[in-house]
């Protein structure tokens, strides 16, 4: 074998060097300018190397979602590009809590996303609930009975390291799609039922004269009366209507009052109590709250004497007014935490007032003429749980819509727009 001349050797050389200065000419080798492929393969490739998610969170799982963005974990380098738009957008991660208020929007954004479209289900609360499958009235037990889920991520909440896992898997299982089985996509069924909220025009609610009404230029006649105030006839005359036609309803169906519980019997009543007894004022003293704030049970008839007799011993700061549900089926409580603000007390004496209501008629007197600050608290509850404040001067809803139908914070509340179908729960 005849050995090879140094000018053969140099050309070898050159040709194999990598970034040559000259412009490299086409080779005779076809397997070096030649890819063959299919278009599956090269389709599929250019989609999970291109994967685009939604910027979609509910609750703390999407801070772990967002640290992926730093630089830390950079998921750039995985073709991920966050959109804001569901147009723009191929891939969701359900990155916390759907609840039912939410669900629809979620559907909704599923829908405007164009196929070919995946879903990651990401942390507890969204495959199964979480901790909140067991009492909470408001949480989808598991995100695939809204959208199909393609990949699940359990955890509370996952790490990131976990999220990349999820996204490899994924892109295994868009590599292995073909075009022909994405041209008869199946439509999704019996995954979630909504029904159209009929909207229906109302009377506008900011005519600007909400100031001058005239319920606010005189209280209601219970409390003019109690203030020694003049009451003009006509009121009079109203009232005495409006009370008979109260007594008729009363007499006709008046609840049953659940049975007290027989702990209450042995509670020691505290100062504020006691000195409603003393003066002939009717209540019941409650078991004092984690925080040492006397309770005080108050039948609605007597809310509007205790309050101004409240008021004139001192109580003169409504710190605060809610309302909230003992339960499905369960009676309604209306509550007001009364401060007496004073100069030269370092800790100032607190009383809260609760009144406990029938569900299917939760009526009880405003306390909007004692203390202002109750006007809007007072609409927040009747918003929410649907307790009528008598005497309220512009008693509408503040947060909801003012056709919509139902109180969501009711613990039996089902929104208009979602109904879960499963029972199981």
């Amino acid at each position: 074998m005849s050995p090879i001349s140094e000018s053969t050797a140099l050309a070898q050389q050159k040709e194999k060097i990598l970034n040559p200065i000259n412009r490299s000419g086409v080779t005779q080798d076809l397997s070096e300018n030649v890819i063959l492929t299919t278009v599956d393969d090269l389709y599929n490739w250019a989609r999970l190397s291109s994967l685009w998610p939604l910027m979609y969170g509910t609750a703390c799982c999407f801070i772990e979602f967002a640290a992926l963005i730093g630089s830390r974990f950079d998921f750039d380098r995985f073709g991920l590009v966050p959109r804001a738009a569901p147009r723009q957008a191929d891939l969701i991660i359900t990155a916390g809590t759907i609840t039912m208020k939410m669900a629809p929007a979620l559907v909704r954004l599923y829908e405007e996303m164009p196929e070919p479209k995946y879903v990651i289900a990401m942390g507890a609360c969204t495959i199964t609930g979480g901790m909140f499958s067991v009492d909470s009235p408001s949480a989808v037990r598991g995100v695939d009975k809204l959208i199909p889920v393609d990949v699940y991520i359990p955890g509370c909440p996952p790490r990131p390291e976990a999220i990349f896992d999820a996204i490899i898997k994924l892109r295994k299982k868009v590599s292995n799609e073909s075009i022909q089985e994405r041209a008869s996509v199946q439509q999704q069924t019996h995954r979630y039922y909504s029904t159209t909220h009929n909207m229906k025009a109302v009377e506008p609610i900011l005519t600007g004269k909400y100031l001058q009404s005239g319920t606010r230029e005189a209280p209601p006649l219970e409390l003019a009366e109690a203030m020694g105030m003049p009451v003009a006839p006509a009121l009079t005359t109203q009232n005495s209507r409006r009370k008979s036609i109260v007594a008729e309803e009363t007499q006709s169906d008046k609840p049953t009052s659940s049975p007290e519980p027989e702990a209450s019997a042995i509670v020691q009543a505290g100062e504020v109590s006691s000195w409603l007894t003393e003066n002939g004022f009717e209540n019941q003293a409650l078991e004092a709250d984690h925080l040492g704030v006397e309770l005080v049970k108050v039948e609605p008839e007597f809310l509007i004497p205790i309050a101004t007799a409240l008021y004139a011993y001192g109580f003169n700061y409504l710190q605060c007014q809610g309302a909230y549900d003992l339960g499905p089926g369960q009676e309604l409580v209306s509550f007001y935490h009364l401060i007496k603000v004073s100069d030269d007390s370092d800790r100032p004496q607190e009383v809260r007032l609760k009144v406990f209501l029938p569900r299917d008629n939760p009526k009880v007197p405003s306390v909007y003429w004692i203390w202002k600050a109750a006007d809007w608290q007072e609409r927040e509850s009747f918003d929410m749980y649907g307790i009528l404040y008598e005497g309220h001067p512009n008693l509408k809803r503040i947060l909801m819509p003012e056709d919509w139908v139902g109180w969501p914070l009711r613990k039996d509340y089902v929104s208009p727009d979602f109904y879960e179908l499963q029972d199981a729960y």
